[in-house]
Parts: structure tokens; C-alpha cells; sequence
């Protein structure tokens, strides 16, 4: 099926050209911001005002990572609120919370699903690598739980979602998770997500892949995983894990014009063989980003109000 035609006219007819190539990490970054600032207003959701308050949580061995938790209502130590920790996506070297796109998600979840939405605005590679953004997760996650008294939150009540390499980072927690501490958590969110950093799973007919755009894969994977050797560890392509008992439900999102439809979808069905409760949904004729667009998709719009409901069964 062709890309949702809709979102394509929607567009080129703001006729904003996307950033253009380069190999200067900071300038990409400055240009993918830039692009989305100018595009999301026009596209993406409106989300509401929330009140929203921001801790420094720190990290052994790594530099300390900022909270940014998003209420539904005024935060007060009696809420016991269900929580969600969220990763923003990015390919792990651009993108974060101050992005309109991220601010506007974590806002409208908390909202629709009355919970607290704590967006992690984890370190980037290449500057940090893996595991910085890893091990910051894991540390965001015990603080929530030791804190949960002060902040309002529920440690029995915990979700974790992430959008693209957000994901990624998601999927490792929960083995990280299971691993080290077995938290409960009731919940992961998968959007779009890359599983298999080996690229063993990428769909090659889901779009149409250039030479330079597989190069971008291979360069976006590198930074965040130097060592080749590590690139089939469990905490880096949690679909190449031996061992997927035991993990959180999941629901997971995949875009059909997704070079990574492969990986959500290969491990949704690894998921249910290892007997963990798992729920699919392939969104029919987006892009990877295309789920950012709800003005201009209508399957964007159904993909995120399955998010929050989703989240909602947090308080079943």
C-alpha cells in the first residue's frame, strides 16, 4: 500500500524541505529540531497544559539525567497515580524533551489516561554511548520507585514507552529490569521500535531503501553501538535474546512504510511464544515518523488514542 496520501499532500504543501545531510552530529541536531518546529504546529496534536515538574536523577558512571514529569493534575504526595517512563525517538543522537512533538505525546497521555507521564531526557551518542542511555533508564526507574511516596506515583503501577530508538531503549530495560531488580512492570509501549541492531529483521520492501539510506542506518547504529560484537547482546537487539520470559505485556506499534516493521513484528511474535501477553498493531500506510502527523493522518490519530488506551488499563 502506498504512504498515507493524505499526510503526503499535507506536507508538500507546507513546502518546509527536510534537513539536509550531514555529518556534524550538533548541526543535525539543530536542523531536526528546526524542521519539526516548523512542521508539527501545523500537523501534530495540541496538547494541554499540564502542570509539570522536572528533577536531576543521578547516575553511577554516567552523567546525570533530567525528569521531566507531566500530572494531570496538580502533583500532591496523595495522588498514588499510575506512572509511565517514556523515551523520546531520535535515532539515539538527536531528538529530546523539548522537542514539540515529545512535549506534546507526553502531555496528552497523561491527560487521557490520568497518569504521570516522566519523560527521560537521556544522554545521545556518539558523545555517550551505549550503554549511557541505557543505564540512565535503569537508574530514572529505580528512582521512581524509591520516590514513588513524594512524587504522587503508584510503584506498583509502572509503564515504560518509547518511539523508535526510544523503544529500542524500552525493550532492553525490561530485560535489564528483569535482570537486576524484577520490578513490577505492567506494562512496555513500543512505537516503530528497532529491535535487532544487526539489521537482520529490516523490511526492504516496506519503502524504498537508497544506498544513502542505509548507510544513515549503519552510521545512526554505530554511534550508538561502536563495538560490532555488541550489537547482538540482549540489552542492545532484545529481538536476538535467548530468553524473552518473564518480560511486561506489551503492545507494540509498527508503521507499514517502516524499514523497521520487521523488528516490531518479529518481536511481538517472540513475545507470545515466550508466553508474555502481546498485542500488535501495524499502522497501514505510515512512515517511521508518520505517526508524529495526527492533524494530517488519520491513522497517526488512531495509532496514538490506542496508546492511551493502552495506558488507561494502567488504572484496571
Amino acid at each position: 500500500m502506498p504512504i498515507d496520501a493524505h499526510l503526503i499532500r499535507a506536507l508538500t504543501a507546507l513546502g518546509v524541505p527536510g534537513p539536509a545531510p550531514t555529518e556534524d552530529v550538533k548541526e543535525q541536531r539543530r536542523a531536526a529540531l528546526e524542521y519539526e518546529q516548523a512542521v508539527y504546529p501545523h500537523l501534530g496534536a495540541k496538547g494541554p497544559e499540564l502542570p509539570v515538574r522536572e528533577h536531576i536523577v543521578p547516575v553511577d558512571g554516567h552523567p546525570d539525567v533530567l525528569l521531566r514529569l507531566y500530572y494531570p493534575r496538580e502533583p500532591a504526595a496523595d495522588l498514588d497515580l499510575p506512572v509511565c517512563l517514556h523515551f523520546f525517538g531520535g535515532g539515539w543522537r538527536q531528538g529530546g524533551i523539548h522537542h514539540p512533538s515529545v512535549a506534546t505525546h507526553c502531555a496528552v497521555r497523561a491527560a487521557e489516561a490520568n497518569i504521570v507521564v516522566a519523560a527521560i531526557s537521556y544522554a545521545l551518542a556518539p558523545e555517550h554511548p551505549y550503554p549511557a542511555a541505557l543505564e540512565q533508564g535503569y537508574a530514572a526507574l529505580e528512582w521512581l520507585v524509591r520516590e514513588a511516596g513524594s512524587l504522587g506515583i503508584d510503584p506498583a503501577r509502572i509503564a515504560l514507552s518509547g518511539q523508535s530508538a526510544g523503544g529500542n531503549i524500552v525493550a532492553a530495560l525490561t530485560h535489564v529490569n528483569r535482570d537486576r531488580a524484577r520490578h513490577p512492570l505492567v506494562l512496555q509501549i513500543l512505537e516503530v521500535p528497532g529491535l535487532d541492531l544487526t539489521l537482520g529483521h529490516v523490511e526492504r520492501d516496506a519503502i524504498e531503501l537508497t544506498h544513502e539510506h542505509w548507510a544513515a542506518l549503519e552510521s545512526m547504529i554505530a554511534d550508538y553501538v561502536p563495538r560490532p560484537e555488541d550489537r547482538r547482546a540482549a540489552y542492545v537487539s532484545p529481538l536476538l535474546a535467548e530468553d524473552l520470559r518473564d518480560l511486561p505485556p506489551a503492545y507494540i506499534l509498527t508503521a507499514e512504510c517502516d524499514p523497521f516493521r520487521g523488528d516490531g513484528e518479529a518481536y511481538a511474535a517472540a513475545l507470545a511464544a515466550a508466553g508474555v501477553p502481546v498485542a500488535a498493531l501495524r499502522l497501514v500506510g505510515l512512515t517511521h515518523d508518520g505517526g508524529l502527523y495526527e492533524r494530517a493522518s488519520l491513522t497517526a490519530r488512531a495509532g496514538q488514542a490506542a496508546v492511551a488506551a493502552a495506558l488507561r488499563t494502567l488504572h484496571d
